[in-house]
């Protein structure tokens, strides 16, 4: 499982020494084509590398936004929506980020996502998923529909997924709280299943030196029990004729192949690994030996991902076929379906275009909200979700209101009651500080909810009161989010 750094609060931080290296990860130095390479990767800066939300904007047009504003950004050839930038570009320092048009990502960890391949309208399970990157782009390239869900077990770790969802506008996924490893199996079968698993995060070093330090053999232990569970569980929970894809962030084969060949050994005859390669991608085959112990032949298909080689994090990636195994049908139940009378009336105020919630259906969740889900979303039954789509109708305010999630993710489709604000607007509203608006930004006569649009984005929604000394706009960005935003 990748880890994530909050770059701007991030200080420039230490690099490994050679010396430390080799003294941690040399026991690799048989297994890697060029060990003076991989050494002198792991001791440079890790570039910066963030892919664009299709949902608001495409990859060129992102490119071109972050070079008005001075930012040097370069497409990586084999990701449809990444962009490289240099090691110290802050993502979290720059206002698209809160405002949904990109997410932070590091380059070899779209790689797993990427091999899942999932499709619109399939049901699939991303068993451990904070803080939401591979979630992300699961559920982009799913088209926003079908059933995405999103299961982590550490309470601490939601607030970061929920955060995800809303700010890219996610409304095809459900979270769940539930240990990976004892996921139901009376809520499958998925189409394809992610395994993203927790390890000794080795492949980490180039942000996080301290990962050096390693795992003892208690520790490695322990996760390899678990992470060999966590396998098993997903191989159950497939259908025949689905996907799993097994990853982890560590050089370790203990936690890669090691752990693949012994489920492999379980599942003999019901499972095979098919060859994990990535078009403009270099990586390397997995190990069918390790310390003395042979390992399956088909292991040779696993990708290893060195980061010499691309000049990345590391990174280990298996994909398994599940060939056989028991057939039965997804029990699903109704989602609690809400009036979208309110939603419908706001939408038609702001002028959004007829169609604009096609393929989506109006939930309630709790009593705060109505939430968009996709329309062809299959909740599990039994299954009470931790979190719900898309919240888009706040219910227990007067008026009514536009939620900033959802006011970012239809928003730009507005014509009216948008006011196109500047720099130093924007900023203000960010920050939650009340700011003036010129005749020409407030068009018409109204009072009332605002959309707020920044550079062509929709980045919130204000309050526009008028009065002699001209119309002002209350900010009703979130608080929680006004703390993380950087102004423009």
């Amino acid at each position: 499982m990748s880890v994530t750094v909050d770059s701007r609060h991030s200080s420039e931080p230490t690099r490994a020494s050679p010396a430390e290296i080799d003294a941690a990860l040399g026991r690799y130095a048989a297994v890697v084509d060029d060990w003076g390479a991989f050494r002198a990767a792991l001791c440079r800066p890790l570039p910066t590398t963030i892919w664009a939300n299709p949902t608001r904007l495409d990859r060129d047009r992102l490119r071109a936004l972050l070079s008005e504003e001075g930012v040097h950004a370069r497409a990586l050839r084999w990701h449809p929506h990444g962009l490289r930038l240099a090691p110290e570009f802050a993502p979290g320092r720059h206002w698209g980020l809160m405002a949904g048009l990109f997410q932070s990502q590091e380059e070899v960890a779209m790689v797993p996502a990427l091999l899942l391949n999932p499709q619109p309208g399939e049901r699939v399970l991303d068993l451990c998923a904070a803080p939401g990157n591979k979630t992300a782009q699961m559920a982009v390239a799913m088209g926003h529909s079908g059933t995405l869900i999103a299961n982590e077990i550490k309470r601490g770790r939601l607030g970061a997924l929920r955060q995800t969802v809303k700010r890219l506008g996610l409304t095809n996924v459900a979270i769940t709280r539930r240990p990976g490893q004892e996921f139901p199996l009376r809520l499958g079968p998925f189409d394809r299943v992610l395994v993203d698993a927790p390890c000794s995060g080795e492949g980490t070093v180039r942000k996080n030196p301290h990962v050096l330090a390693g795992a003892d053999g208690e520790a490695r232990a322990h996760l390899v029990a678990q992470q060999t569970r966590m396998l098993e569980r997903a191989l159950q929970l497939v259908r025949p004729g689905g996907r799993v894809v097994y990853a982890t962030c560590t050089f370790a084969p203990e936690e890669n192949e090691c752990v693949v060949d012994s489920v492999l050994t379980r599942f003999r005859g019901a499972v095979r690994v098919r060859p994990a390669r990535v078009s403009g991608f270099l990586g390397a085959p997995g190990l069918t030996e390790w310390a003395g112990r042979r390992l399956d032949r088909s292991l040779a298909g696993a990708l290893r991902l060195w980061p010499h080689l691309n000049d990345t994090g590391g990174f280990f990636v298996a994909v398994l076929e599940r060939l056989e195994g028991p057939r039965h049908v997804a029990r699903t139940r109704e989602l609690p379906a809400a009036e979208p009378a309110a939603l419908t009336a706001l939408a038609e105020g702001f002028g959004f275009p007829a169609g604009w919630n096609r393929g989506l259906a109006a939930v309630r969740f709790g009593s705060r909200y109505v939430h968009l889900v996709s329309a062809d979303h299959q909740l599990p039954a039994d299954l009470e979700p931790e979190y719900l789509g898309l919240p888009a109708l706040g219910v227990q305010v007067r008026p009514v209101k536009l939620t900033t999630a959802a006011a970012m993710r239809f928003g730009d489709r507005a014509t009216e009651r948008a006011a196109d604000v500047d720099r130093a607007q924007a900023g203000a509203f960010l920050r939650r500080v009340p700011f003036p608006l010129e005749d020409v930004q407030a068009r018409t006569a109204w009072e009332g909810h605002v959309l707020i649009r920044y550079r062509g984005f929709v980045i919130g929604v204000g309050y526009l009161r008028r009065a002699p000394s001209g119309p002002t706009v209350a900010s009703l960005y979130p608080k929680a989010w006004s703390s993380l935003a950087a102004s423009p």
